[in-house]
């Protein structure tokens, strides 16, 4: 009878153990499969971009626009140093200088760039010093980079572009970067504020946007929102802003221009 017991209890024992190493197994398995998900969900994530959440809603994009601009420093510049900074940068991108770089002074301020216009492209690279008191209340010149270029075809080739010049100005060791991109793009005719609404929500939503201000008026529409998917941003109000939607209508030429930015529209709209 001892005997029976002992071996029931060591059978008990042996099919605990199994069973615990199955849970075990399977905890396992499971962990696995979710750890896989992910890491598939990660790869097929669409990588969204600003032009595609524009071509999503079936904008045909007239033109897109990159700027970059940076804090140069301090210190003193030759014209000389301006103009080969100009040069470098010009052919870090590709770009053939066609024309002397001009140069434009106001007292002690002044520009030095080099701009070239074509039919499908417009390119601009400036160096704008100016004259400020410092800390310490001494006067210096502070000294700033800014490159502006807007497509009219090949678009694509703007992603491209932006990845580019930000290899060239950390080479150039610049400091606080600021990059904008801009889309625009022409419907002819006056669009309804509900068609205005459709264009901007699938723009947004298409760059997984967070709406933080919007103001939904034929007059005036303007909406801004913020998405992880996009790496600048600008706060404002303790809010952070990297996506900017704009629209109005144009009677004389009548026509309803569409804008998105990121993280705001450079300029008028």
């Amino acid at each position: 009878m001892n005997a029976t017991s002992s071996l029931s209890k060591q059978l008990k024992q042996l099919l605990y153990k199994k069973k615990s190493k199955l849970t075990i197994y399977v905890i396992g398995i499971l962990w696995i499969a979710v750890i896989m998900q992910l890491a598939v969900n990660t790869m097929l994530r669409p990588q969204s971009n600003i032009l595609e959440a524009f071509v999503s809603t079936n904008s045909e994009v007239s033109s897109f626009e990159l700027e970059m601009a940076a804090d140069y420093g301090t210190g003193y510049l030759s014209e000389t140093d301006k103009k080969e900074l100009i040069l470098y940068v010009a052919n870090q991108i590709g770009l053939n200088v066609e024309k002397e770089v001009t140069v434009n002074k106001n007292g002690d301020d002044s520009e030095v760039y080099t701009e070239k216009i074509g039919k499908n492209a417009e390119t601009l690279i400036k160096i704008v010093s100016i004259k400020r008191e410092n800390s310490s209340g001494s006067d210096e010149m502070n000294h700033y980079l800014m490159v502006n270029l807007k497509l009219y075809k090949n678009m694509d080739n703007l992603l491209e572009y932006r990845d580019l010049l930000k290899e060239v100005f950390k080479d150039l060791d610049v400091k606080d970067v600021q990059t904008t991109m801009q889309l625009s793009s022409d419907y002819k005719g006056k669009l309804s504020l509900d068609n205005m609404n459709k264009i901007a929500d699938n723009m947004i939503q298409n760059l997984e946007g967070k709406i933080a201000y919007e103001n939904r008026k034929e007059n005036l529409f303007t909406i801004y929102a913020y998405s992880g998917l996009l790496d600048e941003y600008v706060t404002s109000l303790g809010t952070k802003i990297n996506i900017h939607v704009a629209m109005n209508y144009d009677e004389a030429t009548d026509t309803t221009h569409v804008y998105l930015g990121t993280p705001v529209i450079n300029g008028g709209y």
